[in-house]
């Protein structure tokens, strides 16, 4: 799908306050679902058979959902998705990784960072490194008592200070102690007030180390719960997607496919099983070296890694998949019929935008001859274009669009030209348009009428260049145009010249927007298409509703 087609279209963004036409057609939940979004603006099909089988697959929607409801877990709400996101986040896209959850940064010890014994000794040293620098002094003065223990010496409080001076020697802190003996100066009592600052200050930082360390340790237990949750879940949902439509020939291969992830996700389960909510007893001491063991693989692993974001992509897309059957049974959407032979016919079809409205205008559009729509600014032709080639697209990737019923013989090309850009750089408008015109001109005729088939949508030809030249050009592209069997084309214009050129024709139809003259001079737009030509004049309106200055007005309508 060409991005020029899907940004005039607005397809996945919107450039007003109305949801984009993929928001009101997908009803996205939660993030996975919003992120698969843009890949529907990637393609769609000219396939009837992958069309049909999707359209069963919709249909079966609701008895999906209650087989997957009977598994626990499996209905989960938008946060519960951002946890993992989160998680998955924090996993993959942390430059800081291996440092901050402490990890062996050495290739050549790597291997370490899979062996959850080390994992747990490692885990233990920033533990209890700032509970051994707090007992450090306490450990200082029990070791006298112990050595002389250990020699059988007597035990006095004399031999004991003793034995504490000769250890003190060999100490930063006991030499500072005992150079007061000499006599205490300035020197002596900032030096030894600098020593305690600094045993506070590192003190401070390895309590500051653990609590770091203890935070990082929680938030990894409580990611790899989350995780193993969303695992669980999303195992039953595939394996029951996969068991429902493996027997459609045009999704089996997507179902094998989703078996293979299916298979590295319970590898991965199997490891998370014994993983518990996180909780401050001892017991879970011991489970920190096989948890932050579990994490690295998640960091890691490659299959892994591809078969979760498999996961991320089923999950939106079967959300997806349940936003348009809530349409369907709304009834804002409906089916789409596919025919090879048939022409396309679009019946009561409206703006996606407008599928909340409680009063929607509805046009129905046939091709059985190529459409020229003549009206008035703001009469809705521009909008009829966008509600035609939106349904047209959406019936070939989803199997329906808004509309009461139709009938779509597929294309395999669209092509677009609403909004042509006037660039400061190589082209002027009207080159702009001309090039945009010879684009799809070649896209034609390079892809024969056994192997293609083209939509093309155009609002106002050549509007760069004086009405004359831009007239006579719009009619003789179109002459051309039409004598392809293979292509169906919307034309919007004001050119009243090119409406009549074509008014005898076999193969274009002259359609406007229905317009009522009110007794004020005022118009009434009713924005329903209607066979004929427009000739009515709607520009002056237009300024006078933005309040243009009264005498610009009077010589407007003064002009001959």
């Amino acid at each position: 799908l060409s991005t020029v087609v899907s940004e005039d279209l607005e397809l996945v963004t919107s450039q007003s306050e109305s949801p984009s036409t993929y928001d009101t057609l997908f009803k996205p939940r939660h993030p996975f679902a919003k992120q698969m979004i843009p890949e529907w603006n990637r393609t769609f099909t000219s396939h009837i058979p992958y069309l049909e089988d999707t359209q069963k697959i919709l249909t079966d929607m609701a008895t999906y959902h209650t087989q997957i409801e009977t598994h626990k877990g499996c209905i989960m709400d938008a946060d519960n998705y951002k946890f993992v996101m989160d998680a998955w986040d924090a996993a993959k896209n942390d430059d800081s990784f291996m440092e901050r959850y402490s990890y062996i940064d050495w290739q050549i010890l790597e291997y370490l960072n899979h062996s959850s014994s080390f994992l747990q000794g490692l885990s233990m040293i920033h533990l209890l490194s700032p509970l051994f620098s707090l007992f450090l002094p306490f450990l200082f003065l029990l070791i006298p008592f112990l050595l002389l223990k250990f020699n059988k010496a007597p035990i006095t409080f004399g031999s004991y200070i003793e034995m504490l001076k000769i250890i003190a020697r060999n100490h930063f802190i006991g030499k500072a102690l005992m150079s007061m003996q000499d006599g205490i100066s300035i020197d002596k009592v900032v030096y030894l007030l600098m020593i305690f600052v600094f045993y506070g200050l590192q003190m401070y930082q390895n309590i500051n180390a653990c609590s770091r360390f203890y935070r990082n340790v929680k938030y990894v237990n409580t990611s790899l719960h989350d995780l193993k949750n969303y695992i669980d879940a999303s195992i039953h949902k595939m394996e029951t997607f996969a068991t429902m439509h493996h027997s459609k020939a045009t999704y089996s291969t997507f179902c094998k496919t989703t078996i293979n992830h299916i298979n590295v996700l319970r590898t991965f389960a199997e490891e998370l099983a014994t993983i518990q909510p996180f909780g401050n007893y001892v017991g879970k001491i011991t489970e920190i070296g096989y948890m932050m063991k579990c994490f690295y693989h998640f960091h890691k692993n490659p299959h892994y890694d591809t078969s979760l974001r498999y996961s991320f992509g089923f999950e939106g897309y079967i959300d997806n998949l349940r936003g348009i059957h809530e349409n369907i049974c709304e009834g804002r959407v409906n089916y789409a019929g596919f025919s090879n032979t048939k022409k396309t016919k679009l019946v009561e079809q409206y703006y996606p935008a407008l599928a909340h409205e409680s009063s929607i205008v509805k046009n129905t559009c046939k091709f059985d001859k190529n459409m020229i729509v003549s009206a008035p600014n703001a009469a809705g032709k521009t909008t009829l274009l966008k509600t035609t080639t939106i349904n047209i697209i959406v019936s070939q990737q989803v199997g329906c669009g808004f509309y009461a019923s139709s009938v779509v013989r597929p294309y395999t090309h669209i092509h677009s030209y609403l909004n042509i850009p006037d660039t400061s750089g190589r082209d002027s408008l009207f080159q702009a348009e001309s090039r945009r015109c010879k684009e799809i001109i070649t896209l034609v005729k390079e892809n024969p009428a056994d192997v293609s088939r083209h939509f093309c949508i155009f609002d106002e030809l050549y509007s760069g260049t004086n009405p004359t030249e831009a007239g006579k050009s719009a009619y003789a592209f179109l002459k051309y145009l039409s004598t392809y069997r293979h292509v169906d084309f919307m034309l919007t214009t004001h050119y009243v010249y090119v409406c009549k050129k074509f008014k005898k024709s076999k193969k274009i139809a002259n359609y406007k927007m229905g317009v009522i003259d009110l007794a004020n001079g005022e118009f009434q737009f009713t924005y329903t298409l209607e066979p004929g030509i427009s000739e009515i004049q709607g520009a002056i309106k237009i300024l006078k509703e933005m309040d243009y200055p009264a005498e610009m007005i009077q010589h407007i309508e003064g002009c001959k």
